[in-house]
């Protein structure tokens, strides 16, 4: 059984969270030596015997072989957090996912992201501001992450792939449910011009402590996260708290004070969130007052005189879009440290600019 293999297994376990299976490999020394263990090994560590019979009783070889045929038949695959492929924004977080099944465009998990979420009974002013913003966020280059549910959440996703850009839709479910079932050609849009992301295993049902868990993954992914309408007790405030915790930027729009729709989101701003009056504002006060992309194609590119040699070498790779330091390092063939260092220059120089998360821009 291969490393990715006995993480899915174990990923699939009752009862056992990713922390708990962090703790059993640092303990044990890998995902393979977890299964291996009889049941005194585990109850060893502490575990309890409803967990520890789950573990050695897991039907390991039926369950991979039905989680294959379902990847086969999805067009999806895993990774791991120990390979490369993983998203480097959502492994630095506090409780990141041991797995992650995907489907379509997997490049997209190491790009700039912006998360947009909001309340599934949206108001016609709520959707509005969801399609505006999403449709602001592609354009200048970043994508967009959402949930696919009800309201805010299906006009983020609509809106970005309105103007050709890149969506990410993190379920809470298995890759082989749809849910809602009414956001079926949303969901293989999705699948086929941007990203759909689940923690859970492929057939795993779209039970309702599930989609908590899944905010996490949508803040992680994300440079900052925007709430658009939110009542005082929602989901979306959910994904506000995991954005603060991982140390990520929350704005809120404002929306009118009668509104139930609105309690949540101007409770945020009261307490302390960033208002966001529009897309291009979020953009700004996040540094990245970049210009969209029709604009990008008429800029004519500035020649910097004051550059060395070695600096313009590493200029070159660097784009209006965002990118992160370790896809310009491998595009200009440089190790990280020495490569920090030649970015600072170039800061100091005025000709990029880094933003959070340690992405990128030409200025």
């Amino acid at each position: 059984m291969t490393q990715t293999e006995a993480l899915m297994v174990l990923n699939a376990i009752p009862g056992l969270s990713g922390e708990g299976i962090k703790k059993l490999i640092a303990v044990f020394g890998s995902a393979n030596d977890i299964l291996s263990q009889g049941p005194r090994g585990l109850l060893e560590q502490g575990l309890n015997q409803n967990l520890v019979t789950n573990i050695v009783h897991f039907p390991k070889d039926k369950f991979l072989e039905r989680e294959y045929n379902l990847l086969q038949q999805n067009q999806a695959q895993v990774i791991d957090i120990s390979q490369d492929s993983y998203p480097l924004s959502l492994k630095q977080v506090n409780h990141a996912p041991i797995v992650l099944y995907i489907k379509g465009n997997h490049q997209l998990l190491d790009s700039p992201a912006l998360a947009l979420v909001g309340s599934r009974q949206a108001t016609s002013y709520g959707l509005k501001i969801a399609e505006e913003f999403a449709c602001v966020f592609a354009q200048a280059g970043m994508a967009v992450v959402s949930g696919l549910a009800y309201g805010i959440d299906t006009a983020a996703h609509q809106g970005c792939l309105k103007v050709k850009g890149k969506t990410m839709a993190v379920l809470g479910c298995g890759l082989n449910h749809i849910y809602p079932k009414e956001n079926i050609r949303l969901f293989e849009e999705i699948a086929t011009e941007g990203l759909l992301v689940s923690e859970f295993a492929m057939d795993t049902a779209p039970l309702a402590y599930n989609f908590p868990r899944r905010n996490r993954i949508i803040s992680g992914l994300s440079l900052a996260t925007i709430i658009i309408e939110a009542k005082d007790r929602s989901g979306a405030l959910i994904t506000a708290d995991f954005a603060l915790a991982q140390n990520k930027e929350v704005f809120a729009v404002p929306g009118n004070v009668d509104s139930p729709s609105s309690q949540g989101t101007n409770r945020l701003i009261k307490e302390g969130a960033r208002m966001a009056l529009s897309a291009m504002e979020v953009l700004q006060e996040l540094g990245l007052d970049i210009k969209s992309q029709l604009e990008q194609e008429e800029v004519q590119p500035k020649i910097h005189i004051n550059l060395s040699v070695e600096e313009y070498k590493i200029y070159e790779f660097i784009e209006h879009q965002p990118n992160h330091i370790d896809v310009i390092a491998e595009k200009c063939k440089q190790d990280i440290g020495a490569l920090m260092g030649q970015m600072v220059h170039l800061e100091l120089k005025g000709v990029i600019k880094q933003l959070p998360g340690q992405y990128y821009v030409r200025v």
